[in-house]
């Protein structure tokens, strides 16, 4: 049995961008790196989907009991509404996930995987320590001040299982909510973490809103966090090819098309005007890739 995994946890809504980030974390990991998909609710074709999955090498997981158990310790008002369980989730991963898993990778369903994770499943994180990189936050304060910090973003995350500070996050976010800043998981994660934060490369968690200033070869997984969407169409600062892998997956089996959850047509033409406009301004401004971006990648980093 391989000891890591590539983990995705997922609501029903999420499970199609989802799917896409874990066929391509299957195509660029190696085989002793299992990727797995865990389901927070009840999916209606689950059996024909897991299947469909295991034939492309991902493994598909009901966890909606083990998640209710892990976080029913939370009163519901915590998340109606605002805050969903697969979010959550990576939290209480060490209690869902078989215990052969020591090195956990995991991925929020709004990544792309774009090149090989081979140095990110090589680097071994020690007991008590887990890997991050950058929140947008941090690069944006960084791009308009100069001033680094390490408040880091909690989509893409590599810890190990024993030590893993999850459970502490867990009971502050449940004690003191407002210690969290906003933001849920990430801001008790950040508040909670002291010296386990080991910082990688924005390499391995790039934030969509500054790939115009990126070179995209420099990348291994992009985060398109916030809206808009890439599977909902091309809209700045990425192109038609990030876009067209979700097309092509809708296209590969019915089963995928029908997870698909689009938007409303005042919200796409509203994303359009939007991203016409930063197109426009990004021509006039004929910028490259901006060195301050570029040093993020690049540096004394564990990967």
């Amino acid at each position: 049995m391989n000891n890591q995994c590539v983990v995705y946890v997922t609501d029903v809504e999420y499970s199609f961008p989802t799917i896409l980030s874990a066929l391509q974390a299957r195509k660029f990991a190696s085989s002793a790196t299992d990727v797995c998909v865990l389901m927070s609710e009840r999916l209606d074709n689950f059996s024909e989907l897991k299947a469909l999955l295991a034939a492309s090498g991902v493994e598909l997981a009901d966890a909606t009991d083990a998640l209710q158990d892990s976080l029913g310790k939370l009163d519901s008002s915590h998340f109606q509404g605002r805050i969903s369980v697969s979010t959550m989730a990576k939290l209480v991963l060490c209690e869902i996930l078989p215990a052969h898993y020591s090195q956990i990778i995991y991925l929020d369903g709004d990544t792309q995987i774009v090149s090989d994770l081979g140095k990110l499943e090589n680097a071994a994180v020690p007991e008590g320590r887990f890997f991050a990189a950058r929140d947008y936050t941090a690069i944006q304060d960084f791009l308009n001040t100069g001033k680094d910090n390490h408040y880091f973003n909690a989509g893409v995350l590599k810890f190990h299982r024993n030590g893993w500070i999850g459970q502490e996050a867990l009971e502050l976010f449940a004690s003191n909510p407002e210690a969290c800043e906003g933001k849920h998981d990430q801001g008790a994660l950040n508040y909670v973490c002291g010296s386990s934060l080991i910082l990688v490369s924005n390499r391995w968690n790039f934030p969509k809103q500054f790939l115009h200033l990126v070179n995209m070869s420099s990348l291994a997984i992009v985060h398109y966090m916030a809206h808009p969407k890439p599977w909902h169409g091309t809209f700045f600062p990425w192109t038609d090819r990030e876009s067209q892998v979700y097309v092509d997956l809708r296209k590969a089996h019915s089963i995928y098309n029908a997870l698909y959850r689009g938007i409303s047509l005042d919200r796409k033409i509203l994303y359009k005007y939007r991203s016409m406009r930063a197109r426009i301004e990004h021509a006039i401004e004929r910028n490259g890739p901006h060195p301050r971006v570029q040093s993020l990648l690049v540096g004394d980093y564990a990967v």
